[in-house]
Protein backbone atom coordinates (compact mmCIF):
# COMPACT_ATOMS: atom_id res chain seq x y z
CA UNK A 1 0.00 0.00 0.00
CA UNK A 2 2.73 2.49 0.94
CA UNK A 3 4.60 1.88 -2.29
CA UNK A 4 1.48 2.39 -4.40
CA UNK A 5 0.66 5.70 -2.74
CA UNK A 6 4.09 7.30 -2.68
CA UNK A 7 4.17 9.91 -5.42
CA UNK A 8 0.69 9.24 -6.71
CA UNK A 9 -0.40 12.83 -6.25
CA UNK A 10 -1.49 13.68 -9.76
CA UNK A 11 0.90 16.25 -11.20
CA UNK A 12 -0.16 16.20 -14.82
CA UNK A 13 -2.95 15.46 -17.22
CA UNK A 14 -3.48 11.71 -17.65
CA UNK A 15 -5.25 9.89 -20.46
CA UNK A 16 -5.96 6.26 -19.60
CA UNK A 17 -7.00 3.66 -22.15
CA UNK A 18 -8.94 0.55 -21.16
CA UNK A 19 -9.65 -2.48 -23.32
CA UNK A 20 -13.02 -4.11 -22.75
CA UNK A 21 -13.69 -7.80 -23.28
CA UNK A 22 -16.84 -6.93 -25.17
CA UNK A 23 -18.60 -3.70 -25.94
CA UNK A 24 -21.47 -2.76 -28.19
CA UNK A 25 -23.04 0.59 -29.06
CA UNK A 26 -25.99 -0.08 -26.75
CA UNK A 27 -23.66 -0.27 -23.75
CA UNK A 28 -21.88 3.00 -24.50
CA UNK A 29 -24.67 5.16 -23.07
CA UNK A 30 -24.75 3.20 -19.82
CA UNK A 31 -20.97 3.46 -19.50
CA UNK A 32 -20.98 7.21 -20.14
CA UNK A 33 -23.72 7.80 -17.57
CA UNK A 34 -21.94 5.72 -14.92
CA UNK A 35 -18.51 7.26 -15.49
CA UNK A 36 -19.86 10.82 -15.62
CA UNK A 37 -21.34 10.31 -12.17
CA UNK A 38 -18.01 8.98 -10.95
CA UNK A 39 -15.86 11.52 -12.86
CA UNK A 40 -18.05 14.53 -13.71
CA UNK A 41 -15.19 16.48 -15.33
CA UNK A 42 -13.87 13.59 -17.40
CA UNK A 43 -13.55 13.51 -21.19
CA UNK A 44 -14.68 10.02 -22.27
CA UNK A 45 -14.23 8.63 -25.78
CA UNK A 46 -14.81 5.20 -27.31
CA UNK A 47 -13.17 3.25 -30.12
CA UNK A 48 -15.36 0.33 -31.19
CA UNK A 49 -13.49 -0.51 -34.38
CA UNK A 50 -12.22 -3.99 -35.17
CA UNK A 51 -11.90 -6.55 -32.37
CA UNK A 52 -10.45 -4.12 -29.82
CA UNK A 53 -13.05 -2.23 -27.83
CA UNK A 54 -11.36 0.75 -26.21
CA UNK A 55 -12.46 3.31 -23.66
CA UNK A 56 -10.33 6.43 -23.17
CA UNK A 57 -10.73 8.68 -20.13
CA UNK A 58 -9.01 12.01 -19.60
CA UNK A 59 -9.20 13.71 -16.23
CA UNK A 60 -7.19 15.07 -13.27
CA UNK A 61 -7.10 13.08 -11.05
CA UNK A 62 -8.83 9.69 -10.95
CA UNK A 63 -8.32 6.18 -9.67
CA UNK A 64 -8.22 3.38 -12.27
CA UNK A 65 -9.41 0.81 -9.73
CA UNK A 66 -12.62 2.76 -9.15
CA UNK A 67 -13.29 2.94 -12.88
CA UNK A 68 -12.80 -0.80 -13.33
CA UNK A 69 -15.03 -1.56 -10.34
CA UNK A 70 -17.78 0.72 -11.68
CA UNK A 71 -17.69 -0.99 -15.08
CA UNK A 72 -17.77 -4.42 -13.47
CA UNK A 73 -21.00 -3.40 -11.74
CA UNK A 74 -22.41 -3.03 -15.27
CA UNK A 75 -20.98 -6.48 -16.13
CA UNK A 76 -18.44 -4.88 -18.43
CA UNK A 77 -14.97 -6.26 -17.81
CA UNK A 78 -11.90 -4.37 -18.90
CA UNK A 79 -8.25 -3.79 -18.11
CA UNK A 80 -5.96 -0.77 -18.16
CA UNK A 81 -3.64 -1.01 -21.17
CA UNK A 82 -1.91 2.39 -21.25
CA UNK A 83 -1.29 5.71 -19.53
CA UNK A 84 -0.35 8.79 -21.54
CA UNK A 85 1.21 11.40 -19.27
CA UNK A 86 1.10 14.94 -20.63
CA UNK A 87 4.24 16.28 -18.95
CA UNK A 88 4.03 19.63 -20.70
CA UNK A 89 1.26 20.49 -18.27
CA UNK A 90 2.82 19.89 -14.85
CA UNK A 91 0.40 21.15 -12.24
CA UNK A 92 0.29 19.46 -8.83
CA UNK A 93 -2.23 22.04 -7.66
CA UNK A 94 -3.81 22.11 -4.22
CA UNK A 95 -7.09 20.97 -5.74
CA UNK A 96 -5.45 17.94 -7.34
CA UNK A 97 -3.64 17.02 -4.14
CA UNK A 98 -6.86 17.38 -2.16
CA UNK A 99 -8.83 15.19 -4.55
CA UNK A 100 -6.21 12.47 -4.58
CA UNK A 101 -5.53 12.29 -0.84
CA UNK A 102 -9.14 12.65 0.23
CA UNK A 103 -10.08 9.84 -2.14
CA UNK A 104 -7.21 7.71 -0.81
CA UNK A 105 -8.16 8.20 2.85
CA UNK A 106 -11.84 7.72 2.10
CA UNK A 107 -11.08 4.45 0.35
CA UNK A 108 -8.30 3.07 2.57
CA UNK A 109 -8.96 4.83 5.92
CA UNK A 110 -6.08 4.37 8.40
CA UNK A 111 -4.03 2.69 5.69
CA UNK A 112 -0.68 2.65 7.50
CA UNK A 113 -2.01 1.78 10.93
CA UNK A 114 -0.90 3.73 14.01
CA UNK A 115 2.58 2.32 14.48
CA UNK A 116 4.91 5.32 14.09
CA UNK A 117 7.54 5.46 11.37
CA UNK A 118 11.16 4.89 12.41
CA UNK A 119 11.84 8.48 11.36
CA UNK A 120 9.19 9.73 13.81
CA UNK A 121 10.72 7.71 16.63
CA UNK A 122 14.10 9.28 15.91
CA UNK A 123 12.58 12.78 15.77
CA UNK A 124 10.72 12.26 19.05
CA UNK A 125 13.88 11.19 20.85
CA UNK A 126 15.85 14.08 19.38
CA UNK A 127 13.20 16.65 20.31
CA UNK A 128 12.95 15.37 23.88
CA UNK A 129 16.73 15.57 24.25
CA UNK A 130 16.54 19.21 23.16
CA UNK A 131 13.67 20.22 25.43
CA UNK A 132 11.05 20.61 22.69
CA UNK A 133 7.50 21.05 24.00
CA UNK A 134 5.53 21.57 20.78
CA UNK A 135 5.77 20.49 17.14
CA UNK A 136 4.19 21.46 13.82
CA UNK A 137 3.60 18.49 11.50
CA UNK A 138 2.78 19.43 7.89
CA UNK A 139 1.03 16.59 6.05
CA UNK A 140 -0.05 14.92 9.28
CA UNK A 141 -2.62 12.64 7.62
CA UNK A 142 -4.80 10.84 10.15
CA UNK A 143 -2.11 11.23 12.82
CA UNK A 144 -0.14 8.02 12.46
CA UNK A 145 2.97 9.72 13.90
CA UNK A 146 1.16 12.20 16.15
CA UNK A 147 0.45 9.81 19.02
CA UNK A 148 4.14 9.25 19.63
CA UNK A 149 4.69 12.95 20.33
CA UNK A 150 1.46 13.39 22.30
CA UNK A 151 2.27 10.40 24.54
CA UNK A 152 5.61 12.02 25.38
CA UNK A 153 4.15 15.36 26.38
CA UNK A 154 4.80 17.23 23.12
CA UNK A 155 1.89 19.37 21.93
CA UNK A 156 1.08 18.64 18.28
CA UNK A 157 -0.38 20.93 15.63
CA UNK A 158 -0.87 19.42 12.19
CA UNK A 159 -1.60 20.58 8.66
CA UNK A 160 -3.62 18.25 6.45
CA UNK A 161 -5.32 18.69 3.10
CA UNK A 162 -7.84 15.84 3.44
CA UNK A 163 -11.01 16.37 5.47
CA UNK A 164 -11.43 12.61 5.64
CA UNK A 165 -8.01 12.20 7.26
CA UNK A 166 -8.81 14.97 9.74
CA UNK A 167 -12.03 13.21 10.76
CA UNK A 168 -10.10 9.96 11.27
CA UNK A 169 -7.58 11.80 13.44
CA UNK A 170 -10.35 13.37 15.51
CA UNK A 171 -11.84 9.93 16.16
CA UNK A 172 -8.49 8.76 17.51
CA UNK A 173 -7.17 11.81 19.37
CA UNK A 174 -10.11 14.14 19.99
CA UNK A 175 -9.02 17.53 21.31
CA UNK A 176 -5.48 16.35 22.00
CA UNK A 177 -4.59 17.08 18.39
CA UNK A 178 -5.05 20.38 16.53
CA UNK A 179 -5.14 20.16 12.73
CA UNK A 180 -5.36 23.05 10.25
CA UNK A 181 -7.10 22.02 7.03
CA UNK A 182 -5.34 22.99 3.82
CA UNK A 183 -2.42 22.32 1.48
CA UNK A 184 1.16 22.62 2.68
CA UNK A 185 1.78 24.67 -0.46
CA UNK A 186 -0.44 27.37 1.06
CA UNK A 187 1.27 27.67 4.44
CA UNK A 188 1.15 29.39 6.89
CA UNK A 189 -2.27 28.75 8.44
CA UNK A 190 -1.62 30.65 11.67
CA UNK A 191 0.79 33.29 12.94
CA UNK A 192 2.20 31.08 15.68
CA UNK A 193 5.82 29.99 15.87
CA UNK A 194 6.84 26.49 17.00
CA UNK A 195 9.76 24.96 18.84
CA UNK A 196 10.02 22.24 16.18
CA UNK A 197 8.74 21.07 12.80
CA UNK A 198 8.59 17.45 11.70
CA UNK A 199 7.66 16.52 8.13
CA UNK A 200 7.62 12.88 7.07
CA UNK A 201 7.38 11.47 3.54
CA UNK A 202 5.95 14.57 1.90
CA UNK A 203 8.57 17.02 0.66
CA UNK A 204 9.91 14.68 -2.05
CA UNK A 205 6.43 14.51 -3.65
CA UNK A 206 6.42 18.22 -4.47
CA UNK A 207 7.75 20.14 -7.45
CA UNK A 208 10.99 22.15 -7.00
CA UNK A 209 9.21 25.52 -6.47
CA UNK A 210 6.80 23.89 -4.02
CA UNK A 211 9.67 22.32 -2.06
CA UNK A 212 11.47 25.65 -1.85
CA UNK A 213 8.37 27.45 -0.60
CA UNK A 214 7.51 24.77 1.94
CA UNK A 215 10.99 24.71 3.48
CA UNK A 216 10.93 28.52 3.69
CA UNK A 217 7.44 28.53 5.26
CA UNK A 218 8.37 25.91 7.87
CA UNK A 219 11.53 27.83 8.77
CA UNK A 220 9.52 31.05 9.08
CA UNK A 221 7.25 29.42 11.67
CA UNK A 222 10.19 28.11 13.69
CA UNK A 223 11.13 29.80 16.98
CA UNK A 224 14.68 31.02 17.43
CA UNK A 225 16.75 28.05 18.54
CA UNK A 226 14.07 25.68 17.22
CA UNK A 227 14.63 22.54 15.18
CA UNK A 228 13.03 21.20 12.03
CA UNK A 229 13.43 17.67 10.69
CA UNK A 230 12.42 16.55 7.19
CA UNK A 231 12.29 12.83 6.37
CA UNK A 232 12.80 12.50 2.60
CA UNK A 233 13.60 9.64 0.26
CA UNK A 234 17.27 8.96 -0.43
CA UNK A 235 18.97 8.04 -3.69
CA UNK A 236 20.05 4.90 -1.81
CA UNK A 237 16.42 3.83 -1.44
CA UNK A 238 15.58 0.58 -3.30
CA UNK A 239 12.93 2.36 -5.37
CA UNK A 240 15.36 4.93 -6.78
CA UNK A 241 15.44 4.92 -10.58
CA UNK A 242 12.18 3.02 -11.01
CA UNK A 243 9.69 4.61 -13.38
CA UNK A 244 10.25 7.04 -16.22
CA UNK A 245 12.83 9.74 -15.54
CA UNK A 246 11.24 13.20 -15.50
CA UNK A 247 14.22 15.29 -14.36
CA UNK A 248 17.46 14.85 -12.42
CA UNK A 249 16.79 12.32 -9.63
CA UNK A 250 13.05 12.65 -10.29
CA UNK A 251 11.02 9.69 -11.49
CA UNK A 252 7.42 9.12 -12.45
CA UNK A 253 5.68 6.66 -10.14
CA UNK A 254 2.19 5.28 -9.69
CA UNK A 255 -0.49 6.89 -11.80
CA UNK A 256 1.01 10.21 -12.87
CA UNK A 257 3.04 11.15 -9.81
CA UNK A 258 6.65 11.96 -9.12
CA UNK A 259 9.31 11.42 -6.47
CA UNK A 260 12.48 13.46 -6.06
CA UNK A 261 15.30 11.51 -4.43
CA UNK A 262 17.78 13.40 -2.25
CA UNK A 263 21.56 13.07 -1.89
CA UNK A 264 24.18 15.16 -0.11
CA UNK A 265 24.40 17.80 -2.84
CA UNK A 266 20.65 18.39 -3.17
CA UNK A 267 20.28 18.50 0.62
CA UNK A 268 22.95 21.20 0.79
CA UNK A 269 21.38 23.16 -2.06
CA UNK A 270 17.88 23.19 -0.60
CA UNK A 271 18.61 23.48 3.14
CA UNK A 272 21.91 25.35 3.60
CA UNK A 273 20.25 28.74 4.00
CA UNK A 274 17.80 27.32 6.56
CA UNK A 275 20.18 26.36 9.35
CA UNK A 276 21.13 22.92 8.01
CA UNK A 277 23.21 20.96 10.54
CA UNK A 278 23.40 17.34 9.32
CA UNK A 279 21.43 14.33 8.16
CA UNK A 280 21.31 10.63 8.95
CA UNK A 281 19.92 7.64 7.03
CA UNK A 282 16.90 5.73 8.33
CA UNK A 283 15.37 2.56 6.86
CA UNK A 284 11.59 2.32 6.77
CA UNK A 285 9.07 -0.51 6.33
CA UNK A 286 10.62 -3.97 6.08
CA UNK A 287 9.32 -6.02 3.15
CA UNK A 288 7.73 -9.21 4.47
CA UNK A 289 8.95 -11.37 1.58
CA UNK A 290 12.53 -10.09 1.31
CA UNK A 291 13.00 -9.00 4.94
CA UNK A 292 14.77 -5.94 3.57
CA UNK A 293 13.73 -2.29 3.95
CA UNK A 294 11.43 -0.99 1.24
CA UNK A 295 12.60 2.62 1.62
CA UNK A 296 15.63 4.51 2.82
CA UNK A 297 15.08 8.01 4.13
CA UNK A 298 17.35 10.93 4.91
CA UNK A 299 16.54 12.69 8.18
CA UNK A 300 17.53 16.29 7.47
CA UNK A 301 18.03 18.47 10.55
CA UNK A 302 18.03 22.26 10.62
CA UNK A 303 18.22 24.72 13.50
CA UNK A 304 17.18 28.36 13.52
CA UNK A 305 19.88 30.46 15.18
CA UNK A 306 19.20 32.52 18.27
CA UNK A 307 19.36 36.25 17.71
CA UNK A 308 21.32 37.59 20.68
CA UNK A 309 20.87 41.24 19.71
CA UNK A 310 19.20 43.31 22.41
Amino acid sequence: MLNSLFGRIKICNVIRTYQADSLNPEQVGKIEDALKKLLPEAIITFDLKDDKKLIRIENIPFDSDLVIEKLEELEIFCSLISDDILTDNLLNTSEQMHDFWDSAFLRHQTMWGFEPANSAIYAKNFFLQNGVENVLIPGIGYGRNAGLFIDNGIEVTGIEISETAIRLAAQKYGEELIIRQGSVTEMPFDSRTYQSVFCYGLLHLLTPPQRKKMIHDCYSQLEEGGWMIFAVLSKKSPNYGKGRKIADDTFEVGNGGQIFFYEDQSVQEEFNQYGFTDFIEVDEQVNVSTQKPDFRFLMIKCRKPVNNKT
